[in-house]
């Protein structure tokens, strides 16, 4: 019996166009098995979270990313770290897609993949991560419970064109995202 496609949805948590945790999630969009397919999304028109606008009817661009999220299968979360967080925008989407206001709490039930990329040759992002699985864990989401992809080196770990050309990161993002396959069809039938 053949698998069903997945479809992830995914956004790097940085609204900077040369971003090197967007050139990470371009690279997981290419590195996904055979049946997953990734589309990124643009998280610049999702205004910052404000009860009142939600109130009087949730922004369009709000709404078009929390219709993203809920077609999915599943969510892939790439986010810098700055001053040793998460960024405002990567908890500002989460913030939106949490919420009642239509179409509801896309979080609830979503199994998700987490990964981080340090502009130094130190860091890689750990915090950021771990502030972004708290912060899906109470809406109800289903963070991989492993194989989070955090690595240091920023741009020097791409060519120009923005090919990943760190191996050893490559092998573990291709190993990321099998497991991330796998865990969305382990975690679906709970949905």
């Amino acid at each position: 019996m053949a698998q069903e496609a997945l479809r992830v949805v995914g956004f790097a948590g940085s609204l900077r166009k040369g971003s090197v945790n967007r050139l990470l999630l371009r690279a997981a969009a290419r590195a996904a098995p055979s049946g997953m397919s990734v589309i990124e999304l643009d998280i610049s028109g999702v205004p910052m979270f404000n009860e009142d606008e939600e109130t009087v009817g949730p922004p369009e661009g709000a709404v078009r990313f929390k219709e993203a999220v809920a077609a999915a299968d599943g969510l892939l979360i790439v986010t810098p770290e700055y001053n040793s967080g998460t960024t405002a925008v990567t908890k500002n989407a989460l913030d939106w897609a949490s919420r009642r206001s239509r179409p509801g709490n896309v979080l609830d039930g979503k199994p998700v993949a987490i990964m981080s990329m340090s502009g130094g040759p130190n860091g890689n992002g750990q915090n950021a991560r771990a502030q972004v699985r708290q912060a899906i864990l109470f809406p109800g989401a289903v963070p991989m419970p492993r194989w989070d992809v955090g690595a240091p080196g920023g741009a020097a770990n791409f060519d120009e064109a923005g090919n990943l050309i760190n191996e050893a990161l490559a092998q573990r993002v291709t190993q990321a995202m099998v497991r991330f396959a796998e865990w969305i069809r382990l975690v679906a039938p709970w949905e």
